[in-house]
């Protein structure tokens, strides 16, 4: 007898840029497109190596907040710090969108 696995518990993960502005907005918005296609109910940004944040890419999170939670699915973002941690919880996007993972040391 086999088992079924449910992937759909499996978050899917995505790499923000180190400069998530709008002169690199295009790649990370092309990879939310294709989030919103996949079928995992968690998915997961990771702002780890993001040292940079503007609001092109407080916009692509945001906009990815929103359709996830029109599919009932749910968005985290991981290791967040530095000066996307304060714009971030600044604008209160923390009380909508979880921060997951500890502070990167500087």
């Amino acid at each position: 007898m086999a088992i079924q696995l449910d992937q759909t518990l499996a978050p899917t993960k995505v790499a923000a840029p180190q400069q998530f502005d709008i002169d690199h907005i295009a790649p990370i918005k092309e990879s939310f497109e294709n989030l919103l296609e996949d079928s995992s109910q968690l998915v997961v940004v990771d702002l780890s190596r993001t040292e940079f944040i503007d609001s092109s890419g407080i916009g692509a999170i945001i906009y990815l907040f929103k359709r996830l939670k029109s599919q009932q699915r749910v968005l985290q973002l991981h290791g967040v710090h530095g000066q996307p941690k304060r714009i971030l919880t600044m604008l209160r996007v923390d009380r909508a969108i979880p921060f997951v993972g500890g502070e990167v040391a500087a």
